[in-house]
């Protein structure tokens, strides 16, 4: 009898403890953890925008001809 009990207990266990390492999401507000965005240094959002180069410049010269 006392035997069954352990496995229930030890999930239990796993579940609560579990639950305890999740963080918590603020209802509006979204995750600080997932959601980071990046400041400058008075802490305002960035305006860079990104450089993506898909091609070499040689090939882009050779499209922006045609």
């Amino acid at each position: 009898m006392m035997h069954r009990r352990y496995p229930i207990l030890i999930l239990m266990f796993l579940f609560f403890a579990l639950s305890l390492t999740t963080p918590s999401c603020a209802p509006k507000y979204g995750c600080p953890s997932v959601e980071s965005a990046k400041t400058n240094k008075k802490g305002e959002l960035s305006n860079k925008r990104g450089k993506s180069q898909l091609f070499p410049k040689s090939t882009r010269k050779k499209m922006g001809r045609h």
